[in-house]
């Protein structure tokens, strides 16, 4: 399942309610999205596909507008 960088930040809201082990997964899921809210890309973008072809956020590149 793919989920959209918006659908990120959703789920890292309901984990962030939850027990220590959800909130570090929310931790993760706010890094990426603001790493990648800073190289361009928007809520719509998928999350999934972008980490499955650079490994981490940190590796994938400003968006090309």
């Amino acid at each position: 399942m793919s989920i959209t960088i918006l659908e990120a930040l959703e789920n890292a809201e309901i984990n962030f309610n939850g027990i220590p082990f959800q909130q570090e997964i929310a931790k993760s899921q706010l890094h990426n999205a603001i790493v990648l809210f800073d190289k361009g890309y928007d809520a719509e973008d998928n999350i999934d596909e972008l980490l499955e072809k650079y490994g981490k956020v940190e590796e994938v590149p400003d968006k090309e507008e």
